[in-house]
Parts: structure tokens; C-alpha cells; sequence
């Protein structure tokens, strides 16, 4: 299992499970971590569990963990090569005690399509399963599904769990800002540049080469880049300044339109008002 850099990672070892014989056909590999990042907790864990292994005795393993894990409310991911057909729910006795074991703790089965496809069956028998815990009230979207690819007898799979409040920067572009104090700052800049090489110089290339310099110089240090705004990311492309202009133009021409209406209907009222006293 490969776990990014940048998560806080630690494996729970108090979280074992066992295999009903000592050799190789009754073995079950697993692995669980805790995974932690901004104050958010996360486990994660991958199991093996082989094709002749007893699947009531693995089922009921599994249902104590996620019992203890359901209690935890932590948020919780398992993934693995599980070698029990979810196709065959309803159909086969210990399948179906399985997964009602499972959706019983709150883990749903995210991988519903054939991950081992021959020419004589289809099955379902590499799984993942998501617990939400905490993330309940939470905006969470995942997307999953198989991989196809003939590198190996059994598709890849996939989890993605995305947080749809995220805010995220990665969109917004790095801009110049050509401000009046900006433009100020960069006339000074020239205006304080020492332009002797320039006019000594006996040579156009190495002149010119000079002149560039400092006024690229001058401009990147007064027009620094900056990330745009998130109001200004939320403009519209096609939004030009002219058409900002004109929108508050029309803005104040009501704004102004109704004030006068305003002050016209009041002297309208007060002269009905003189009119009925007389």
C-alpha cells in the first residue's frame, strides 16, 4: 500500500485477522492504517482473502471489525481481492449473509460491474467498500468503477472521494496589475535608471541588449505577477470593462430615473394635498 508523503500515516496492528487454517488455501492477508490530514481521520486498509478460504468464518471476522469501526465513526475505505462473487447475491446463501453483514455496519460496496471477465463468467470479486462516518453531513461526491485493461485477469479499480466545498486556487490564474500607482512606480524605475551605457555605447547590439534589460527589469518589479481575485474569477469572459462601464451607467440612469420619480410624486401628493384643504 502506498500512502502520499504528505499524510500522517500509522498502521493499526490491534486490527487482525486471522486465517482459519495453516496453509496457503485458508490464508487472509490484510492490512489497515490510519490515515491523517488537516484534522481529517481516514482508515484504509487492503485485504486478500484466498478462493478456498471458508467465507462464513471470513464474513464473521470481518462483521466484528466493522462493528468497532462503525462505532469509531471514522470515516473508512477497505479495498482488496475478496474472491467472493457479489453477483451471486440472492442466489447463494453465505453471499448473501455477506454483504447484508456489510450494508448492516453502513459499508457499501462502491464496485457493482464484473472486475474478472472470461469467455465462460463474469464475475464480481475485487471490492471496495466506503464507510462515510463523519463525512454523513458532510458534501462528499465518490466516483468508482473498473479500469479496462488486459494486463491482467482482473480489472483495476477505482475510488474517488471528492470534497465539493474544496476551494480550490488551482484555476486562478497569476495576472499584472496595471494600476495608476503601478504605472507610477514604473516611470520612476526608468526615470532612475542609469542610461550612460546606452548613449556611450559604440556597439547597437550590446546598446540595445542594455536598454531591454533594464526596461524588463523595471516592469517585472512594478508589475509583479499576482493570483487573480476570487471576485474577479467569477467574471465572465466576455465581460469587458466597456461593458461594466455601461452596465453601471444604466445602473444610475434608473437609480436616478426613480429618485426623480420619487421627488415628482411627493410634489404631486403635497399640491393634492393643498388643493383638498382649500
Amino acid at each position: 500500500m502506498y500512502v502520499k508523503n504528505k499524510f500522517c500515516c500509522s498502521e493499526l496492528n490491534h486490527i487482525k485477522m486471522s486465517s482459519s487454517a495453516s496453509s496457503v488455501e485458508g490464508k487472509v492477508e490484510s492490512i489497515w492504517i490510519e490515515l491523517s490530514y488537516n484534522n481529517t481521520k481516514y482508515i484504509v486498509a487492503g485485504i486478500y482473502r484466498h478462493p478456498n478460504h471458508n467465507i462464513a468464518d471470513f464474513s464473521v471476522q470481518l462483521e466484528n471489525i466493522l462493528e468497532n469501526l462503525s462505532k469509531s465513526k471514522i470515516p473508512c475505505v477497505i479495498a482488496g481481492d475478496l474472491n467472493i462473487d457479489l453477483a451471486k447475491y440472492g442466489i447463494h446463501q453465505e453471499t448473501t449473509n455477506y454483504v447484508n453483514n456489510l450494508l448492516v455496519n453502513n459499508f457499501m460496496p462502491v464496485i457493482v460491474m464484473p472486475s474478472r471477465i472470461t469467455t465462460k463468467s463474469a464475475t464480481i470479486i475485487d471490492h471496495i467498500y466506503y464507510y462515510e462516518g463523519q463525512n454523513c453531513n458532510k458534501d462528499k461526491r465518490f466516483f468508482s468503477g473498473n479500469f479496462w485493461s488486459d494486463l491482467t485477469d482482473h480489472l483495476p479499480n477505482y475510488f474517488l472521494l471528492l470534497n465539493t466545498h474544496c476551494k480550490s486556487d488551482i484555476d486562478r490564474p497569476f495576472i499584472r496589475l496595471y494600476s495608476e500607482k503601478n504605472i507610477s512606480v514604473f516611470n520612476a524605475s526608468l526615470l532612475n535608471t542609469n542610461w550612460a551605457s546606452v548613449y556611450n555605447s559604440n556597439n547597437v547590439n550590446d546598446a540595445y541588449n542594455y536598454f531591454e534589460k533594464k526596461i524588463k527589469e523595471s516592469y517585472y518589479k512594478s508589475f509583479k505577477l499576482v493570483k487573480l481575485s476570487r471576485k474577479r474569477m467569477k467574471d465572465k469572459k466576455w465581460i469587458t470593462s466597456g461593458l461594466k462601464n455601461s452596465s453601471r451607467h444604466k445602473t444610475d440612469f434608473i437609480e436616478n430615473g426613480c429618485k426623480r420619480e420619487k421627488i415628482k410624486m411627493k410634489r404631486n401628493i403635497k399640491l393634492i394635498g393643498n388643493t383638498i384643504s382649500k
